[in-house]
C-alpha cells in the first residue's frame, strides 16, 4: 500500500481544519457542503476522505485532543507517578473554552462520537493511571475509565476557576493517603 500523496494529506488537513472551526461555530449539524467550500475543496473530496460525518467528527475529537496527549506523554517521564498522574489529569483538563465546547458538542453528537470522545480521553489518561494504581498511589476501585469520566466532567465547568477547583477536589480523592512516594 502506498503512503497518501502531499496532495491528499494536505486536503485532509483542510477538511479537518475547516470542519473544527465549522463544528465550533454551528456544531455538528452543519451540512458536509459547507465544510468542503470551507476548505476550499469539492464535496467529492470530503466524501473520499470521510465517506460519513461520524468519520470527520471523529478526525476533530483526534485533532481536539493531539496537543493534550503530547503533554501526558511529556508528563510521563516525570519518575514520580504521583506528579506524573497529576500532571496527566491536570492537563488532561487543559483545553481553551472554546476546544472544550467544540469537544462537549461533538461527543455529544451520537453514540459512535460520545465513545470514541471516551476512547480519546482513556486513552491519555490510561498509562498515568495505570503507573499509579501499580505504584500503590491510587485509591483502590478506581479505573482509567472512571477518571476519563472525571475529565469530561471537569470539562463541563462554567468557568476556568470552577474547573481548577474541580480538577483539585478529585486529584485529592483519587491519590491515597499513603500514596506512592511514600508521603502520607
Amino acid at each position: 500500500m502506498r503512503a497518501p500523496r502531499r496532495d491528499q494529506l494536505r486536503n485532509r488537513q483542510r477538511l479537518i481544519a475547516a470542519a473544527r472551526e465549522a463544528f465550533a461555530e454551528h456544531g455538528p449539524e452543519i451540512a458536509l457542503e459547507e465544510i468542503a467550500r470551507r476548505a476550499g475543496v469539492g464535496t467529492t473530496t470530503l466524501y473520499r476522505h470521510f465517506p460519513e460525518k461520524e468519520g470527520l467528527i471523529e478526525a476533530v475529537l483526534d485533532d481536539l485532543v493531539a496537543a493534550v496527549r503530547h503533554n501526558a506523554e511529556l508528563a510521563m517521564h516525570d519518575l514520580d507517578p504521583v506528579r506524573a498522574f497529576r500532571a496527566v489529569f491536570t492537563q488532561s483538563c487543559d483545553m481553551s473554552e472554546q476546544e472544550v465546547a467544540t469537544f462537549a458538542r461533538l461527543a455529544g453528537a451520537g453514540d459512535r462520537a460520545d465513545e470514541h470522545a471516551q476512547h480519546l480521553i482513556t486513552a491519555v489518561v490510561g498509562p498515568a493511571t495505570d503507573r499509579l494504581r501499580a505504584a500503590g498511589g491510587l485509591r483502590s476501585g478506581i479505573t482509567a475509565e472512571d477518571i476519563a469520566a472525571f475529565v469530561r466532567m471537569t470539562l463541563t465547568a462554567d468557568s476556568d476557576e470552577a474547573r481548577a477547583k474541580a480538577i483539585q477536589v478529585l486529584l485529592d480523592g483519587l491519590i491515597s493517603q499513603a500514596d506512592a512516594t511514600g508521603r502520607g
